[in-house]
């Protein structure tokens, strides 16, 4: 009976202590040391770890709201400067992983589905996609290739078929606008819509076709305008155009090799 008390003795001592060395701030206010935070409604924990001068230092842990899933996994670096995410489905499988500078995404992020399958995988800049961006078919090939500027579409882009059956759509951006020759095309090649865009707006000739290659429809399009079917006739004739259909299957467009992140 007395180990008994002893042991509860202890165990009583112990909890005060540790009571007393989590959720602590100093005489300026700063959080210092093991932080728990409670949800208000719940009491289970929304996020703990360890602050210094109320600045988070090393792995902290986030929970999904009423629960005791984990939502994200934050490991900071250079007193918060810098940390890096790991954020989980409440499935358990990642969401994505990336970097944060000062708050911002910085760097690759990638992005998966609730099963774990590879989604995307963007580049970031002070919070903004900056560069290469791509999107994944469930067996990890690439789909789409794009990139951006400031948080804006801008450059080449490429859409592909799935199972290597070559390029579906190719072209480029400027300012979030398609820009420049423009291409969609059947799965043997053949291109199923083909022009040019300045800024977004339609220019030129504009070409529809089947697949078999053969002309469905025609456009000709000048200051953001549709030429009607005279129009068209006399600007066809004025700048010597002869329109010719495909006849025979073009060999298909090639398409990159490219690998799939890691996890």
């Amino acid at each position: 009976m007395f180990k008994y008390f002893i042991s509860i003795f202890f165990v009583i001592i112990f909890s005060a202590g540790y009571a007393q060395t989590k959720n602590q701030t100093d005489a300026a206010g700063l959080k210092q040391g093991y932080w728990e935070k409670l949800d208000t409604k719940t009491g289970k924990i929304s996020y703990k770890g360890t602050f210094k001068n109320n600045k988070p230092q090393g792995v902290f842990y986030y929970y999904y709201p009423s629960t005791d899933s984990l939502h994200s996994k934050s490991d900071f670096r250079q007193d918060g400067k810098i940390a890096y995410v790991t954020m989980y489905h409440l499935t358990g499988k990642i969401e994505a992983k990336g970097k944060y500078i000062n708050e911002q995404k910085d760097s690759i992020w990638t992005f998966y589905d609730d099963r774990g399958t590879l989604l995307s995988t963007d580049t970031y800049v002070n919070g903004k996609k900056n560069g290469a961006s791509k999107i994944y078919f469930q067996n990890g090939a690439v789909s789409e290739e794009k990139s951006y500027k400031n948080g804006l579409l801008e450059g080449p882009f490429k859409q592909l078929f799935d199972d290597k059956k070559g390029i579906r759509a190719e072209g480029a951006y400027l300012a979030n606008e398609y820009d420049g020759k423009c291409s969609w095309y059947y799965p043997n090649g053949i291109a199923a819509a083909q022009g040019f865009y300045e800024k977004g707006v339609k220019k030129g000739v504009w070409l529809y076709k089947l697949e078999s290659g053969k002309i469905k429809e025609k456009e000709v399009w000048q200051n953001g305008k549709q030429l009607n079917e005279k129009e068209m006739d006399a600007y066809f004739k004025s700048k010597g155009i002869n329109l010719q259909e495909d006849t025979k299957t073009p060999p298909r467009p090639k398409t990159t090799n490219n690998t799939t992140p890691k996890k």
